[in-house]
């Protein structure tokens, strides 16, 4: 993109059209260990990775409790209760 194509508005749109596709895939992939976890009579899952704000704030919004956790050993992991 040329230099002079790129202002505030170009910048604050692209980063909120990323932010929209990253949060989206990862309460996908969220919903799919849920339902795995639902399917097998668990009332809660855990997912390696480190989830952004707006994934966690939406599946609170769902009724979920969420908590973030970071290990050295494992890296970060999202557990999801109901």
């Amino acid at each position: 993109m040329e230099n002079d194509k790129i202002t505030a508005e170009w910048a604050r749109k692209t980063a909120n059209e990323i932010l929209g596709v990253k949060v989206k895939t990862q309460i996908e992939q969220c919903l799919k260990f849920i339902e795995g976890a639902v399917s097998r009579n668990e009332l809660s899952t855990s997912i390696s990775m480190y989830a952004d704000k707006l994934t966690i704030k939406e599946l609170e919004k769902r009724g979920f409790s969420v908590k973030q956790q970071n290990d050295q050993r494992d890296g970060s992991y999202l557990t999801i209760s109901w």
